[in-house]
């Protein structure tokens, strides 16, 4: 399963690395959606993970932007917004979870749970 992580700091995710390339996953990672828009578009992830420092209307327009080169792939989002804000900011977008700002591997193997249970 190929999955994209979207980060400008990926020394964060050191710890979530290994169990997001188990079982045979592949990992790419790009430093910025702009970055992330030709893996896409050409190689689509089965999960693309935002860890690009946004809120509200801009944390919803990057998911639409992904949407907007392939409906097909399911996004997770890095937020520290109270529970009933990001639900407000990003209700109707499929997210399939919010991420700490601090993840670790727990949180990995709870996101790729969450992907099985949709997949």
């Amino acid at each position: 399963m190929e999955l994209l992580l979207v980060t400008p700091r990926p020394e964060v995710w050191n710890e979530c690395l290994p169990v997001f390339q188990r079982g045979g996953n592949t990992l790419q990672q790009a430093a910025s959606l702009e970055d992330a828009a030709p893996i896409i578009r050409d190689t689509p992830p089965v999960l693309a993970i935002l860890d690009l420092e946004l809120e509200g209307k801009a944390l919803r327009q990057a998911v639409i932007d992904i949407m907007m080169i392939n409906a097909s792939v399911h996004t997770a989002v890095v937020s520290d917004m109270d529970p009933d804000e990001f639900h407000e900011a990003t209700e109707g977008l499929g997210i399939l979870m919010p991420l700490p700002t601090s993840p670790k591997a727990d949180d990995a193997e709870r996101l790729l749970k969450a992907l099985a249970g949709v997949m």
